[in-house]
């Protein structure tokens, strides 16, 4: 399995034992007094998924398109498959939002609440990467 592959799906996996983990320790998960370390593990492991998914996309996309060859003399061409990483990227982000936010919306983002709590850890992370991309798209 290659390094990408192996961090995004560790990643996701540690996260969603650490969700289980937090939720057997029990609440309160994220508060002023107390922080459950389940939870922070479960903020780091999904990071860790987030960070690592576009670079096993570019492999993907690697294996099922090659890139064309320059043609003698002219300058080296530019790899789209980039490109398409970084969008399918973004599709998971809005995909983790779509999740997230509704279930944070519901909980109120509340650090008494395992569901809160993990909502706004995902919230804040896929919206940090949406962000970067879009102004990486809008930076030219």
């Amino acid at each position: 399995m290659r390094p990408a592959a192996l961090a995004a799906l560790g990643g996701a996996a540690t996260a969603a034992v650490a969700l289980l983990l937090a939720a057997a320790r029990g609440g309160p998960y994220l508060t002023a007094d107390a922080v459950n370390g389940w939870v922070v593990v479960f903020a780091a492991a999904l990071l860790l998924a987030l960070v690592a998914a576009p670079f096993e996309l570019e492999r993907k996309l690697r294996e099922w398109r090659p890139p064309p060859e320059p043609e003698p003399g002219t300058a080296k061409l530019r790899d789209e498959r980039w490109e398409g990483a970084a969008l399918a990227w973004g599709g998971i982000c809005i995909a983790v939002l779509a999740i997230a936010v509704p279930v944070g919306l519901a909980e109120s983002f509340s650090g008494n609440s395992l569901a809160g709590t993990a909502a706004l850890f995902a919230t804040i992370e896929a919206g940090l990467v949406l962000a970067t991309l879009l102004l990486w798209l809008l930076s030219g």
